[in-house]
Order: structure tokens, then C-alpha cells, then sequence
């Protein structure tokens, strides 16, 4: 049994809750006694006199520590990983796209260009003066 007071193990039980869940509102939510009492507001001397406490969090982590215990995130984690394939899978493609679009008007450039040089040079050179204006 705890030696310590009601409103202290039903601080420490609602912390280890807290810290199981992810969601620590006073720590980064390290599953450790310190964490424990800083996320409970307790002393650490206060949080190691509470056994049963202790067990359970003992019991926690091991429990985080359990390879199978995460099939259900990696599960999660895939099914993530592949939509964000499929995103990127189309990005590329749409990227691809516009690479061709590009290079397409630059060819037309290109040849605007040319053509315009080629009627430029074929072009008289010589030239004449305006009336009106000094040589």
C-alpha cells in the first residue's frame, strides 16, 4: 500500500496518465520517477514512497518498451508513408509536365529567335540618313 496521502497518489495516478497517454501537461513526458512527480506536482521523495505507483510505471514502461507493442503504430507509420509516396509520386509527375511545357515554348522561342535574326541579316545594310537629321 502507498504511504503516501490520498491527494497525492490521485495526483501521481492521474500524471501516470497522463504519461501513458502522451498528452503531459507540466513535463516532456519521460517515463521516469522524476517526470512522474514534476508532471504530478509532487516532491520526488514524495512520488517514491507511492510502491504501487512505482509498479505501475514500471509496468508502462516496459510495456512502451515491447517491440510487438508498436504494430499498431508501424501500421499507422506505412500507411502514412505510402500516401506520402503517392503525394510525391504525383508532384513529380505534374512537375514533369511542366518541364515539358517549358522546354516546348523555349523550342518556339528558339525559332522565333532564329527567324528573326535570319530576316534581320537579309536586310539591306546599308543606311540610309533621314531628312532632316545630321550624318
Amino acid at each position: 500500500m502507498s504511504k503516501v496521502s490520498p491527494a497525492s497518489e490521485d495526483a501521481l495516478r492521474c500524471a501516470l496518465h497522463r504519461l501513458r497517454d502522451g498528452t503531459a501537461i507540466r513535463t516532456a513526458g519521460s517515463l521516469t520517477v522524476s517526470g512522474l512527480a514534476a508532471e504530478a506536482g509532487v516532491s520526488r521523495a514524495t512520488a517514491n514512497r507511492a510502491t504501487e505507483i512505482l509498479s505501475d510505471l514500471a509496468q508502462l514502461r516496459l510495456h512502451q518498451a515491447d517491440p510487438t507493442n508498436g504494430h499498431r503504430d508501424d501500421t499507422a507509420l506505412r500507411a502514412e508513408l505510402a500516401a506520402t509516396k503517392r503525394a510525391h509520386a504525383e508532384t513529380v509527375r505534374q512537375l514533369r509536365a511542366s518541364i515539358d511545357t517549358l522546354a516546348q515554348h523555349v523550342q518556339v522561342l528558339t525559332l522565333e529567335n532564329h527567324a528573326l535574326r535570319t530576316s534581320l541579316a537579309a536586310r539591306d545594310a546599308t543606311i540610309v540618313p533621314l531628312p532632316g537629321t545630321r550624318p
